[in-house]
């Protein structure tokens, strides 16, 4: 798999991805903890020159399972309803897409570990069967999907999100009332 869908598959940037080939730095240097950065080593004979770092689905596995950290789409849910519409996030969709007024069809997310068709999906990326895009949460929520379930349970977070928003809207009304009423 290339660097740059491998980087997708750990959830990160191909930048982070390219400091995580570099070696380790010996004890005592400046920047250095004790044992260094993480390393994730790429296929032998790429990455060095000219040649593109490619990458083993089993070891991009196998990293991503010793460094699990919280997805994107986990760190543009703890910002709110500000992160929901603000944070582009990587969307597995049809390779020709099939446009309805301006939206995409989408499959599902390509942060969504949990997902049980996601290496079948990162397979079918490279082959080039598929693509994705980045979208806002709000425009994938916005936009056409493969299927009902998936959009629903999406679409059902973002839901959620606005209900709380809009509910501390109105206890904030109630409050300023009730503040107007006793002046």
């Amino acid at each position: 798999m290339p660097a740059e869908l491998a980087a997708l598959y750990l959830c990160m940037s191909p930048a982070q991805l390219a400091d995580l080939r570099k070696p380790k730095r010996p004890e005592g240097r400046a920047g250095a903890g004790p044992s260094g950065p993480s390393v994730i080593r790429p296929v032998e004979g790429t990455g060095g020159g000219k040649e593109p770092a490619l990458y083993q689905l089993g070891t991009l596995r196998e990293f991503a399972k010793a460094h699990a950290g919280p997805s994107t789409f986990d760190a543009a849910l703890n910002t709110g309803l500000p992160g929901w519409v603000s944070a582009k996030l990587p969307f597995f969709a049809e390779r020709e897409p099939r446009i309805k007024r301006g939206k995409r069809v989408l499959i599902g997310g390509a942060w969504d570990r949990t997902d049980p068709l996601r290496e079948q999906r990162f397979v079918a990326l490279a082959k080039g069967r598929i693509r994705f895009t980045s979208l806002t949460c709000a425009e994938a929520a916005a936009s056409l999907w493969a299927d009902v379930a998936s959009h629903r349970a999406f679409a059902d977070t973002g839901l959620a999100l606005l209900a709380r928003e809009t509910q501390a809207i109105e206890a904030s009304l109630a409050e300023t009332a009730a503040l107007a009423a006793a002046a």
